[in-house]
């Protein structure tokens, strides 16, 4: 039950109180000027989500419930927070009990939504937090208050749903064979196929810029710290933001592959993996553990990713479609360490024949690291999968789902800052930008 007061009665209230309270001679009570709120915790909120009827076909609402858990307090800003992640989408803030501490016993009230009324506080009350709400907390001495503004936020999107948008429809990328995304400093880079030459152009601040133009057997890799371009034997590095200055070293290789931490992987005319240590300046054959034969000869992505125990121990992802395997693709891995003297050749994960998850070869494959895992897309471009046990199975995931209308006769994806994908598709020259909805909350 609600009680109303003023400000003004509830501080002559507590002073008549401490005046009667002094007048008592067989009892003692200290009374202080000083007074804060300590602690907020939620209790259980309701929130309404929707499932599958038994048809299997219509959704059906469906009430749940959630323990709201404690809020953080800013005592600097007086403000009371819940966290971001803390409350699901559809929780019904019109109903929220909570329980609240203070110091020295002081007297909290919570104000009116309509008017400046404020009224005592109780822990058994249900009250409306669809917006801000103002706590007052007198001190026991009745002299002192503060006042707290006190915000309670539920998502307002579902963690697990993929959201796309198309940000661009590029003429010069409709009119390119072939594309390879990537990123520098953030920013989207395409490598771009045309009848005579290969296109390096730049995403900046929404425009796209050509910085250089390389012969049609180039290929390209980027970390988004590093763009690598090979071509005709030479290797082509650059680190700047706008891709402005370049470093160029000749190289018995076919292609680089990629990056992972200070080691260069390149591929050899021999299809044999190369290393280099001291950015593409020189170059040694890197170990393996199975036959070359079994290595990817098309569709090659390289995912360099720090492992969960030790960020200075990183392992390495070369994932691609071998003509020794005409079902699946093929998977190899290895562990980087940065301090090591010798690093653990390169490993074979084959496919065993009980795995029904094995990754299945696909027409321009991707791959990317994303979720704690690796995602995987290609053929038709219809189908993601995902996995997170470092490329032993591969699932369809109903939370990565590729945007709708989508249109190319050849795209590529890449991952750029704040964890989202960009798709670049030749053929229709549209460029989509999307990411889980939880990989986007601070």
């Amino acid at each position: 039950m609600k009680s109303k007061i003023s400000i003004f009665a509830l501080s002559f209230a507590t002073v008549c109180m401490v005046s009667s309270c002094l007048g008592d001679k067989d009892s003692e009570y200290t009374y202080y000027d000083d007074t804060a709120i300590t602690s907020v915790t939620l209790g259980k909120l309701k929130y309404y989500y929707y499932k599958k009827a038994d048809d299997g076909v219509t959704d059906k609402l469906c009430e749940g419930t959630v323990n709201g858990g404690a809020l953080a307090i800013d005592q600097y800003s007086c403000t009371i927070t819940n966290a971001p992640d803390s409350l699901p989408v559809r929780t019904d803030l019109t109903k929220v009990t909570m329980t609240v501490n203070s110091l020295h016993n002081g007297i909290v009230t919570i104000k009116s939504l309509t008017t400046d009324s404020v009224y005592t506080f109780t822990s058994t009350d249900e009250l409306d937090f669809s917006q801000p709400r103002e706590f007052y907390v007198y001190s026991s001495s009745g002299l002192y208050h503060r006042k707290y503004t006190v915000n309670i936020v539920a998502h307002k999107e579902h963690a697990d749903s993929f959201k796309w948008s198309r940000i661009d429809v590029d003429n010069e990328i409709k009119n390119y064979k072939s594309v390879k995304a990537g990123t520098i400093n953030n920013k989207l880079v395409v490598l771009g196929e045309t009848n005579s030459a290969k296109e390096l152009r730049i995403l900046d601040n929404g425009t796209w810029k050509k910085v250089k133009t390389f012969g049609k057997n180039a290929t390209m890799v980027s970390d988004n710290n590093t763009v690598c371009v090979t071509e005709a034997n030479t290797v082509y590095t650059s680190t700047d933001e706008n891709l402005a200055n370049w470093n160029s070293s000749a190289a018995n290789v076919k292609s680089v592959l990629g990056v992972c931490g200070q080691e260069l992987f390149a591929m050899s005319d021999k299809n044999e993996i190369m290393l280099s240590l001291d950015k593409g300046h020189s170059w040694m054959i890197d170990e393996i553990d199975e036959n070359a034969k079994l290595l990817p000869s098309s569709d090659i992505n390289f995912i360099a990713s720090a492992t969960a125990s030790n960020s200075d121990v990183k392992r390495a992802f070369l994932i691609g479609n071998s003509s020794a395997n005409n079902t699946n693709a093929v998977v190899w891995s290895k562990i980087v360490e940065e301090d090591s003297e010798k690093d653990i050749p390169w490993m074979y994960q084959e496919f065993k024949k009980k795995n029904q998850y094995a990754l299945p070869r696909l027409n321009n494959l991707y791959v990317l690291p994303y979720a704690d895992g690796l995602l995987a897309t290609g053929g038709d471009f219809d189908k993601m999968y995902y996995s997170k046990d470092c490329g032993i199975t591969w699932q369809s995931d109903k939370r990565f789902v590729m945007p709708t209308g989508l249109s190319a006769t050849a795209a590529s994806l890449a991952v750029g800052a704040d964890n989202f994908i960009w798709i670049v598709c030749a053929g229709s020259g549209e460029v989509w930008k999307g990411r889980l909805n939880k990989l986007g909350w601070k």
